[in-house]
């Protein structure tokens, strides 16, 4: 699911293919990110074929697009390091292991939100993405690499809706797991999380503006 939206033709600025420490430095970025994508991808697979988020709609068809999605960043990562001549087998840093890797040590047994922890850390890992191809981007755009630059905003395209679209199904899916294990959930709930969640948002992007 690669978004084709405009991001190829809306790069302003001159460019050759990078040569010497300029590939070097563009080519440890790209590995970077290749590293992340598909330390991403690894525990989705897992969630994807979990029959607990097989069960949930809304859990079932966020984490199928993440795999997607995933899969189709690290062939054309595969792609982009090889002209730039870098190193797949870049190892992942420690610092990204241990933040995607914490909450999903968590999940562990704990059945009452196992669905939800998953997307709780789906949304960390794109998170994590998004500025790191924003990074990578700014790179790009700053060193003449229009061909990278493109990748990572076309990529950056692509994670950048499933971001909202977790936080937005994502109360679906804790409510759902309450009323599976029993709980008397408030038949309003759904709307009124829906509606104080926007209305927080919608805040947050008033003051934004305004600063």
């Amino acid at each position: 699911m690669t978004t084709t939206s405009n991001a190829d033709t809306s790069l302003r600025y001159d460019s050759t293919e990078p040569t010497g420490d300029e590939k070097h430095t563009l080519a440890t970025y790209v590995s970077d990110m290749l590293a992340l994508e598909r330390h991403i991808a690894h525990p989705v697979q897992h969630q994807q074929h979990d029959s607990e988020t097989a069960n949930d709609a809304t859990a079932s068809t966020l984490i199928s697009r993440i795999a997607s999605i995933s899969q189709s960043h690290i062939a054309a990562l595969e792609t982009r390091l090889k002209d730039l001549g870098g190193n797949a087998n870049h190892p992942l840093k420690a610092a990204w292991a241990g933040l995607i890797g914490a909450g999903a040590s968590a999940v562990g047994g704990a059945r009452k939100t196992k669905v939800s922890k998953y997307l709780r850390d789906d949304h960390t890992a794109l998170s994590l993405a998004s500025i790191s191809y924003t990074m990578l981007y700014t790179t790009a755009v700053g060193l003449g690499d229009t061909t990278t630059a493109s990748l990572a905003k076309r990529h950056l395209s692509d994670i950048a809706p499933l971001i909202i679209q977790i936080s937005d199904g994502i109360p679906t899916v804790v409510l759902q797991e309450l009323r599976d294990d029993g709980e008397s959930v408030r038949g309003e709930a759904a709307e009124t999380v829906k509606r104080e969640l926007d209305d927080v948002w919608h805040a947050s992007a008033r003051q934004t503006h305004d600063h």
